[in-house]
């Protein structure tokens, strides 16, 4: 069986030069779907970038960034295990389609208040609150769809990758661009750029070919909290994903909220504007590439458990350090790591928890699990380190945020032998591995 495996494998991949190409770029089917969802995430992280500048232009308060952040994902906690339980059942298709309708309805709504002058803080936290909804709905959807629109089973991390990828570097290019017209032009140009921008998604949806596994009692009623239920105790009692889990809490709590701080650290500590936010924030996603690429070209797809160790280590350790400086050239190199540290650290997460989930009828409810570290607990991230700022300053709070990391880090290291313990008959299972290894 791994035999055979390997062989498909050599078989999909184009060799160019000294390095090859991901076999799922080989798949038309791959390539639509995640260059239409890449250019959606380019104007929901531009909306994402010019919402926080505007808080803190409008409120001055670090307290009400934190409030802002929190109301746009705090829906998530709540909603998102019960999305996974509904994604194992409804067509994927459909949901993607609903999701990426109402994101343009609230994107003009932004545009449109924007270019009136109505724009407030109350009205960015109603939409925000909606805006989370619909981010409980469409996140969960995207990851479970990537294992489906594949060809080849093998082929699931080369595209999972792919995605990471395409949609770190739309957050690479949004910051970029983001400030550009928000210092020349203002914030109802970037919601302009987000309401066209699920266009593109919208047309990948519509095309590409979406397998479908459906589990037609998971839509009855009485089975939802007992599916619900048994996602949660799955993921609670197989150790690997628990573990990774838990790190990516931490992550999502200690170290994902600096996105929202950086308004702050711009003015507060670098004496900067909206440019310089703009360049912080691209070195930040510029790393995100580097990560994206790295995994990519990663021949190895095993281990991967020991790269979100050793990964997450240095994020916290390079956060401490940028968290003391004060110097522009210097906070974007750090910044550039920890950019390309946290995204290494999530995106390995990710690809570990799809390659090691064996029963496909729960892989709704691990990626819902999952997706929730960023809808359900960064937003407590983000009201936690916005009061935290507004108390001992926004370079303290960084630093507090870097050395929980670096600790929590040292403790999953320790954990290593017991995961590779269990996941090894996994991979030689699903002929990841050779069976005499």
């Amino acid at each position: 069986m791994a035999q055979i495996h390997q062989a498909n494998s050599k078989k999909h991949k184009l060799k160019f030069g000294f390095f090859q190409i991901p076999p799922a770029l080989k798949s038309a089917n791959v390539c639509c779907f995640v260059i239409g969802e890449s250019v959606s995430f380019f104007g929901s992280w531009m909306t994402q970038f010019a919402l926080v500048w505007m808080v803190y232009q409008l409120t001055n308060s670090a307290v009400l960034v934190g409030i802002a952040g929190f109301t746009n994902q705090a829906t998530g906690l709540v909603l998102t295990p019960i999305v996974g339980v509904l994604l194992d059942s409804w067509n994927l298709r459909y949901v993607l389609l609903a999701t990426q309708l109402v994101s343009i309805i609230l994107s003009g709504a932004l545009t449109y208040l924007s270019l009136t002058g109505e724009i407030n803080f109350i009205w960015i936290l109603v939409i925000g609150i909606l805006q989370g909804i619909v981010k409980a709905f469409d996140l969960p959807a995207r990851l479970v769809a990537i294992p489906r629109i594949v060809d080849n089973k093998a082929d699931t991390y080369s595209a999972i990758s792919i995605h990471s990828f395409l949609i770190n570097t739309a957050k690479f290019i949004s910051p970029m661009v983001g400030g550009l017209l928000l210092a020349k032009v203002g914030a109802a140009s970037c919601f302009l750029v987000d309401s066209v921008s699920y266009f593109p998604f919208i047309s990948a949806i519509l095309t590409v070919r979406i397998k479908s596994f459906a589990n037609n009692d998971s839509t009855k009623k009485p089975h939802i909290w007992q599916n619900l239920k048994e996602g949660f105790v799955y993921t609670y009692k197989f150790l690997p994903i628990k573990y990774v889990l838990l790190m990516q809490v931490i992550i999502c709590f200690m170290i994902m909220t600096y996105v929202n701080l950086m308004p702050i650290f711009t003015t507060d500590i670098l004496n900067g504007n909206a440019e310089t936010m703009g360049y912080i924030m691209t070195a930040s996603a510029l790393g995100s590439i580097v990560a994206g690429l790295f995994l990519i070209l990663r021949k190895k797809v095993t281990g991967l458990e020991k790269v979100v160790a050793n990964s997450t280590l240095i994020l916290g350790l390079s956060l401490i350090f940028f968290s003391r400086s004060a110097s522009l050239e210097l906070c974007l190199i750090l910044i550039f790591i920890v950019g390309m540290t946290n995204t290494l650290s999530l995106i390995a997460i990710s690809n570990f928890i799809q390659l090691i989930i064996v029963d496909e009828n729960k892989r709704g409810r691990v990626t819902s699990i999952f997706t929730t570290g960023f809808l359900g607990i960064l937003p407590f991230g983000n009201l936690f380190f916005g009061g935290l700022a507004g108390h001992i300053g926004v370079a303290n709070a960084l630093l507090f945020g870097g050395v929980c990391c670096a600790l929590s880090a040292l403790y999953f290291a320790r954990k290593l032998p017991e995961i590779k313990k269990i996941v090894c008959p996994i991979y030689k299972q699903t002929g990841l591995i050779s069976t005499s290894n």
